[in-house]
């Protein structure tokens, strides 16, 4: 199987309609689909952006990953520093999206700050979180809270990671300290983020080129960490290692998803999935043996654990096999010819990968990210609109779809990537940490406020 630049799709709004009520403790209540001819979202959808504490809080030290920023070798093109200091600047950006007319904001607790050390949780560090959540009440925004997106505490690292028997409960523990502490005026809490993006990308049947050749710097970077903090193994979430992490990873979430329960039992609780729309390239059903890979286990363990599932789709991938290949996609615009990794930002990968899940799952859906790596914001502007009119389809067909989420507020810390891919609908200038809006910003705002695209 191979993969190629992907084909137009072709796939029908699902026919049954929502297996009961949207979530009643997220405040939706049921959705009436029957009116949308004018292209409006449900009564109570949530538009907002996304981030994630490490990328862009600043010197985040206590956290496994700030060390393999600054090991040599390293994956990391530069390290996070100070990001876009939204620690300090957090009342700034939930105003500007606030005054944009979003009405959510989706961000991550940092575990490394709250559990510097084993078994220490910080008041003052609980209470940092609180104020962010309360600032967001002062703009009438709903916190949609992620307690663990991607960087865990160094001591988690130190003592293998997801690698560890003991990693599902010490996240459980986190889950339920913090959800006791700041989880009251939570709307939404997800675990753990994309705990299987590695896992979709090693489906692709051509990819090991690729993964051999970053495994192992990977490999060497993980050791040398372990020789620099003493220890015998340091398991980070980019340890190559995601088959053996993976039954950790969902006993993580499972484990987590109780706690925060017990703590909370109104509170809608979810993870989130990395979904690369995975389509026919060819006339076989080479894609569906990709996405069983990719998707199964996650998606069975979704389905027995979870009020609602975050979804995050960013591409869409045309796998092929033996069969005669299928015609090209149509073309994009501002997209070059040629342009293979531009070709696979098609924006009907959202409706299709929220379809998919939902009908796998029949659980609701929140788009807990979805955007464009790129520096024209012509194209953005363009990709949101239609990105926007395909989830619209998804849900006159059906499907409880919470809100959409957009990736990302700022231009952050891309992680291995470091600062130059650009996401956000803000830029951020790296020495004085301003904020200038892009035209996608009032763009994407305009349709939260009308709660609807225009016709």
């Amino acid at each position: 199987m191979s993969f190629e630049t992907p084909p137009c799709s072709r796939r029908s709004v699902l026919a049954a309609a929502a297996a009961g009520a949207v979530l009643a403790a997220s405040g939706t209540g049921g959705v009436a689909l029957a009116a949308m001819t004018d292209r409006r979202f449900p009564k109570g959808f949530r538009w907002g952006p996304a981030t994630a504490g490490h990328q862009i809080e600043g010197n985040n030290v206590n956290s496994d990953l700030w060390l393999l920023e600054n090991i040599e070798p390293t994956a990391f093109v530069e390290r996070s520093g100070d990001a876009c200091d939204s620690y300090h600047r957090y009342p700034q950006d939930i105003a500007l999206l606030a005054a944009l007319g979003f009405n959510a904001y989706r961000f991550s607790l940092e575990w490394a700050r709250i559990e510097p050390t084993r078994g220490q949780f910080s008041s003052a560090e609980l209470d940092y979180y609180r104020r962010v959540i309360e600032c967001c009440l002062a703009h009438r925004v709903d916190p949609a809270v992620t307690f663990l997106h991607s960087s865990a505490p160094r001591w988690f690292a130190e003592a293998g990671g997801w690698l560890n028997p003991e990693a599902p409960a010490l996240f459980a523990r986190f889950c339920s300290t913090a959800a006791r502490a700041i989880g009251a005026d939570m709307a939404f809490a997800f675990t753990i983020n994309e705990p299987q993006v590695m896992k979709t990308f090693r489906a692709i049947g051509n990819s090991s080129a690729y993964f051999t050749k970053h495994d192992a710097l990977e490999r060497a970077a993980h050791a040398a960490a372990a020789r620099a903090s003493g220890c015998e193994r340091y398991i980070t979430a980019n340890y190559p290692d995601i088959d053996a992490m993976t039954p950790q990873l969902i006993a993580g979430h499972e484990q987590g998803f109780a706690a925060i329960k017990a703590e909370r039992s109104r509170l809608p609780v979810g993870v989130t999935l990395n979904i690369i729309d995975f389509q026919p390239g060819s006339e076989d059903d080479a894609y569906l043996e990709v996405r069983r890979r990719a998707y199964d286990e996650w998606l069975a363990c979704v389905r027995r654990s979870g009020d609602l599932v975050g979804v995050q789709i960013y591409r869409q991938i045309r796998v092929t096999g033996n069969g005669q290949p299928l015609p090209a996609p149509p073309p994009m615009p501002f997209v070059a010819p040629g342009d293979m990794r531009a070709s696979l930002a098609r924006p009907e990968a959202l409706r299709n990968g929220v379809d998919y899940v939902y009908a796998q799952t029949e659980k609701p859906i929140l788009v807990t990210e979805n955007g464009i790596e790129t520096d024209d914001d012509a194209r953005r502007v363009w990709y949101i609109g239609a990105a926007l009119a395909g989830l619209h389809e998804s849900i006159a067909g059906g499907v409880p779809v919470l809100g959409y989420f957009h990736w990302s507020l700022l231009d952050n810390f891309e992680w291995e990537q470091g600062y130059k891919p650009k996401f956000g609908l803000f830029a951020v200038d790296r020495a004085t940490f301003e904020r200038a809006p892009k035209p996608s910003a009032a763009h994407l705002g305009a349709i939260a406020r009308r709660n609807a695209l225009r016709v």
